[in-house]
């Protein structure tokens, strides 16, 4: 994704695109989605937040990856890149009606996601997991850690 437009000369958002959200139309889980949709009918939003040094510096063009897994197979729902405050806002995803999440006899799991974070000059974050509630916006703060020279494989 992110390593894709690197050598290709175009801005991160020439790349992706708007910011895209699964309840508006396109669903990149066809026909899987209507039975997704029936599951988790409400709607919950996520705001990532990629700082460096414990929070004192935003990243700007950190490549943020939403991904659901759904009978049994992964489907990548969300993919855009940080602003210059390190923001990636307004993720629109599934989620657990507030009624069945206040339920505690209810066996369906929360609507749990799987968020990847990639910059070049940083270690990447795979598959940090965070839970959406309907009605709520999660904000899900990261912090990236530089890579040190020689980390890539590269010469000091």
């Amino acid at each position: 994704m992110y390593r894709d437009y690197l050598d290709s000369g175009i801005t991160p958002q020439e790349a992706y695109g708007a910011a895209r959200t699964v309840g508006e139309g396109e669903s990149p889980f066809r026909p899987d989605y209507e039975d997704y949709i029936r599951h988790y009918p409400g709607r919950g939003t996520l705001k990532v937040q990629i700082s460096v040094a414990r929070g004192a510096y935003p990243i700007k063009n950190v490549m943020v990856d939403v991904s659901q897994e759904w009978n049994g197979v992964r489907y990548s729902l969300y993919n855009d890149v940080t602003d210059i405050s390190g923001i990636v806002d307004n993720m629109v995803l599934p989620a657990k009606t507030i009624e069945s999440d206040l339920n505690f006899d209810d066996r369906e799991p929360e609507a749990t996601y799987m968020i990847t974070v990639f910059h070049p000059d940083f270690e990447e974050i795979t598959d940090c997991a965070v839970v959406i509630h309907d009605k709520i916006e999660t904000i899900l703060p990261l912090s990236l850690t530089p890579k040190t020279p020689g980390s890539t494989g590269e010469g000091a």
